[in-house]
């Protein structure tokens, strides 16, 4: 509604606000008053003017269109409205009773529930069926790894008769031909008579003598390599760079002069045993030695010259069918003795002073911090050289003079035994168990309580096969020791772990040979090497409890190498 009034209007030329207009309620289009939407009229140069104007008054007003109401009878109050109306008649009167029944919603819940039973059944029958054929699977594999596994020891034996390198090796070779003799005389017995069988023994003592003879030259060969490894060994600990652990656990590392000149001295010394290059570049590796040594006037460096001039002469003259070996072998010592003694000397420059602090270039091995004499071989040897077992007095015999006094006696492999004593470990190390026995045991003692408590066979199957056979806890819940344990196979032992209630499984008179030996091997697993004297393993046990669980799989980082450390000579 437009109203009419008489009011005062300041002059502001400005744009002229929005005064009013019409909205369509559906279509939401706006119609503006043009006449009200015009720019300001230009007033006279005066302040104030009075003039009539318009404004708005709003209201809220709602318009509805005629409704027409079509119709398609000649009555006017009886019409159809639109095509969507529908039109409703009586039917007859229907109980609740029927309608439920023509309904019939117990019927078609009867059909879900049969439908969705099925439908879950089929769904766990399905997912029962992948779980089997995964569990097939896995069992294949794990089947197909433990041949795999039993294959490679065998091959990894195999390779190591072939090539011996360690006692272990040899053991396994002395074993295998005492095993062939005894076989091959078993055999004579049973097929001959006496003068037969005394020929068939001298030809079995024979090939075993040279066996024996072949075994020895293997043995030799190794022995010489690692007197060769040996006697380098002050010149390769000095290559390795000085480490320590830093700020954060990090691993620093700092290579000295020492340590570079080491490196230096090292790859001299190993052209020099490189026998395999020719003529001229052997002479041009005498020739640069022999340069280098001109600067020494010492007694080690005159007698190393004198060597290289002498080799020299001989590759000059091209001496054909003279062998050098010896020789070289010679300048090989000739060097090292010059290395250990004057490498560092002050025969350049004849300075005292500078004699005083070369002690500190010196390359000689560190000292072993402990030791022991060998009443056997009477050498002073590390302690890590004695033989250790879990029913040994005191430590007086080192792992050499064992292995010769144990050559007199039928040999013994012990690699089966280590493997079982290392599934042991392994699988405490799983379980985190505190114990310290198992890692207390040694192969010896592995051995003795194989053989002579469990008497070499599994105790269900009687199964004597080294390869699968392991040594596992009785009770599970209990730790791991030689009075609680079972010689099982491995297929035994999967088994085993998951027994609960073992006087349901096992047989009486079986648990009571079992408890029998676990007596008897506490019985036999009584003394232990200490200085305070002769106590019980399980005692022994006690004070290195929980020390093993400390051990992490990391690197462990020496501190550095000081100068009181090395075994100056």
């Amino acid at each position: 509604m437009v109203c009419c009034r008489s009011s005062k209007v300041e002059d502001r030329k400005v744009k002229k606000p929005y005064l009013g207009g019409w909205k369509h309620k559906l279509t939401r289009i706006e119609y503006l008053n043009a006449e009200s939407q015009t720019g300001p009229l230009r007033m006279p140069a005066k302040e104030t003017c009075s003039k009539k104007v318009q404004y708005i008054s709003w209201t809220e007003v709602f318009t509805q269109t005629p409704c027409h109401h079509p119709t398609q009878m000649w009555r006017p109050d009886c019409f159809v409205s639109s095509e969507k109306d529908k039109l409703i008649t009586s039917q007859p009167y229907e109980t609740y009773e029927e309608m439920m029944a023509r309904l019939d919603y117990d019927g078609k819940a009867r059909i879900i529930q049969r439908n969705y039973r099925i439908y879950k059944l089929l769904k766990h029958v399905r997912e029962f069926a992948r779980e089997y054929r995964e569990l097939v699977a896995n069992c294949e594999r794990q089947e197909a790894e433990k041949i795999l596994m039993y294959r490679r020891r065998h091959q990894q034996e195999i390779l190591r008769r072939i090539d011996p390198k360690t006692r272990l090796d040899f053991d396994l070779l002395y074993d295998l031909v005492e095993k062939w003799r005894q076989d091959r005389l078993e055999c004579a017995k049973r097929r001959f008579f006496r003068p037969a069988r005394c020929a068939e023994n001298y030809a079995i003592l024979e090939k075993t003598v040279e066996m024996l003879k072949m075994i020895d030259e293997k043995r030799q060969a190794v022995q010489k390599r690692h007197r060769n490894r040996k006697r380098v060994k002050f010149i390769a600990v000095n290559c390795k760079p000085i480490s320590w652990n830093g700020y954060k656990n990090m691993l620093l590392e700092m290579d000295t002069t020492r340590n570079q000149k080491a490196r230096e001295l090292k790859t001299i010394y190993d052209s020099l045993t490189n026998y395999k290059i020719s003529r001229g570049e052997r002479m041009e590796i005498l020739t640069m030695l022999k340069k280098s040594l001109e600067a020494h006037n010492c007694i080690a460096a005159f007698d190393l010259i004198r060597l290289l001039d002498q080799e020299l002469t001989y590759l000059a003259r091209e001496m054909k069918g003279m062998s050098l070996d010896y020789f070289r072998e010679r300048i090989v010592y000739g060097y090292l003795n010059f290395l250990r003694s004057s490498h560092s000397c002050c025969c350049v420059n004849n300075d005292v002073d500078f004699c005083r602090n070369v002690e500190d270039e010196k390359l000689r091995e560190p000292i072993e911090p402990a030791t022991k004499m060998c009443h056997s071989c009477m050498k002073l040897l590390p302690n890590h050289r004695f033989t250790i077992h879990g029913r040994m007095k005191r430590l007086t015999t080192c792992i050499g003079c064992t292995w010769l006094r144990e050559r007199n006696i039928a040999h013994v492999s012990y690699d089966p035994y280590i493997f079982l004593l290392n599934c042991v470990r392994s699988e405490e190390r799983k379980m985190e168990s505190p114990s310290a026995v198992a890692f207390t045991m040694q192969k010896h003692d592995i051995y003795h309580l194989v053989n002579n408590i469990w008497h070499g066979h599994s105790v269900v199957s009687g199964n004597r096969d080294l390869f699968l056979l392991r040594i596992v806890r009785y009770d599970m819940k209990k730790e791991w020791s030689p009075w609680n344990c079972i010689l099982l196979t491995d297929e035994e032992a999967e088994v085993h772990r998951w027994i609960k209630d073992l006087p349901s499984v096992y047989s009486e008179p079986l648990i009571e040979r079992i408890l029998l030996s676990h007596q008897l091997a506490k019985n036999q697993f009584k003394y232990v090497d200490w200085v305070r004297g002769y106590r019980h393993l399980r005692e022994f046990e006690e004070e290195f409890r929980d020390e093993f669980r400390k051990i992490e799989d990391k690197a462990v980082y020496k501190p550095a190498i000081k100068v009181n450390d090395y075994l100056f000579s």
